[in-house]
């Protein structure tokens, strides 16, 4: 992968990420909203208990929060696969550093997810392409034909 590949396949798999956000924030603030009532939980005046109103607009709610952490998860996995690309294309430069700087953000960003998305901000901005190192394929020599023998 190139360094421009890498690029927009993060950001698009930032975007779906989002939007998978947005989605499951909208179903989860409508279903407070409309989908049912809050009833104070006898003996504690500061705590409520939500009951659902069980129909159609809920079960909508319920889907807009599936779809949204279902398109989420793709946009992990996009941005996932984005910074497999990014390990790669770093190990073919000459100088590991960049390498190195992207495995262990990217593992400290499983923890802290922060970390790894300023670790892919910073190869996005500042790397360098590794597809000038690539090493050129040799072509494998075309078998020769045999002579038949009698």
């Amino acid at each position: 992968m190139t360094k421009s590949t890498i690029t927009r396949t993060w950001v698009g798999g930032l975007v779906v990420f989002a939007a998978g956000i947005v989605l499951a924030s909208a179903g989860i603030f409508l279903m407070l909203a409309y989908g049912g009532t809050f009833t104070q939980v006898a003996g504690n005046p500061n705590s409520y208990d939500f009951v659902p109103t069980i129909n159609g607009f809920f079960w909508m709610t319920v889907w807009m929060i599936v779809l949204g952490a279902a398109i989420t998860l793709v946009g992990g996995i996009v941005q996932l696969a984005a910074w497999i690309g990014a390990l790669v294309n770093s190990y073919l430069l000459p100088d590991r550093t960049w390498f190195t700087v992207l495995i262990v953000g990217g593992v400290l960003g499983m923890f802290f997810g922060l970390v790894g998305f300023a670790v892919m901000v910073a190869y996005v901005i500042a790397a360098p392409d590794g597809a000038p190192y690539r090493r050129p394929q040799i072509p494998t020599p075309a078998p020769s034909a045999l002579a038949p023998t009698a």
